[in-house]
């Protein structure tokens, strides 16, 4: 059975990839923002604050996993 460090280090690499489609995601947004009209241009801005949000909940999980708050969620309480 994996240890808790070995199951936090595959959820944060997943993590960071999800940061990743994030980052593809904004970027695509920010640049069909050019050729927007007004409206198209503000459901681009909500897609890219979504996308933002999503982001900065990422990092958030992400420096929870560098430390101990998570760690019980990773103890196998099943017994398997």
């Amino acid at each position: 059975m994996p240890s808790i460090a070995e199951k936090k280090r595959i959820v944060a690499r997943f993590v960071r990839q999800c940061n990743d489609y994030a980052d593809a995601e904004i970027a695509r947004y920010r640049a069909a923002l050019d050729a927007a009209d007004a409206r198209a241009a503000r459901a681009l801005q909500d897609k890219i604050s979504h996308w933002t949000a999503y982001r900065a909940f990422n990092e958030h999980t992400l420096g929870e996993l560098a430390g101990n708050e998570l760690d019980s969620w990773f103890e196998d309480k099943t017994g398997e």
